[in-house]
């Protein structure tokens, strides 16, 4: 329901097109919560038959129309009554902690490389959410400074999230090099 509810957050911005909505999403919450280019039509087209949203073609030289897409009354209540519904304590789904659960008869090498990797991405990734911080294109369309510091904010809790990631990864390779290749005992199957 969330990705309804950051279309809507972003329609209350300013009118765009699908294009723009995704390109929004890419640059700003694209460090909490992704978005590809189906799923955001697709939500558009539910918003509108919901009536949330309407869309407006707008004409172009030698070009198909734009349709662009704006927040109606519906749609603006919507997001007043989700932003003050009460948080859901967030539902962890991670790749490389349930990976690791079953790592036991993977070789120290492979599995130390894959922890490498995996830190190189992080890496590179907080490289980038500190880019959005310096950039103040992102920042720009704030309407107010309380919006710019929202932004900002969630923006640092992924430089803080990438952080902490590393700080484990690290931790996690100097404690599984201690321990090696041993693995426990290979149980019998059952037929």
């Amino acid at each position: 329901m969330s990705l309804r509810h950051a279309i809507l957050g972003f329609l209350d911005l300013e009118p765009a097109t699908g294009y723009t909505l995704l390109q929004r999403f890419e640059g700003s919450v694209g460090s909490f919560w992704t978005a590809t280019q189906s799923q955001v039509y697709r939500e558009l087209h539910a918003l509108e038959a919901a009536g949330q949203v309407r869309m407006t073609l707008q004409p172009q030289d030698g070009k198909p129309a734009r349709k662009i897409y704006a927040l109606t009354a519906g749609g603006r209540a919507a997001l007043e009554a989700w932003l003050h519904e009460p948080l859901e304590p967030t539902q962890l789904r991670d790749a490389l902690q349930l990976r690791l659960v079953f790592s036991a008869s993977v070789p120290p090498a492979r599995l130390d490389a894959m922890l490498a990797s995996y830190a190189e991405r992080l890496q590179a990734t907080l490289q980038e959410y500190r880019e959005r911080l310096a950039s103040t294109q992102i920042l720009s369309l704030a309407r107010s400074a309380r919006e710019r510091t929202l932004w900002a904010l969630s923006v640092e809790n992924g430089v803080a999230w990438c952080e902490a990631q590393l700080v484990w990864v690290r931790h996690a390779r100097r404690r599984l090099a201690r321990v090696g290749s041993a693995t426990a005992p290979t149980r019998a199957r059952q037929r």
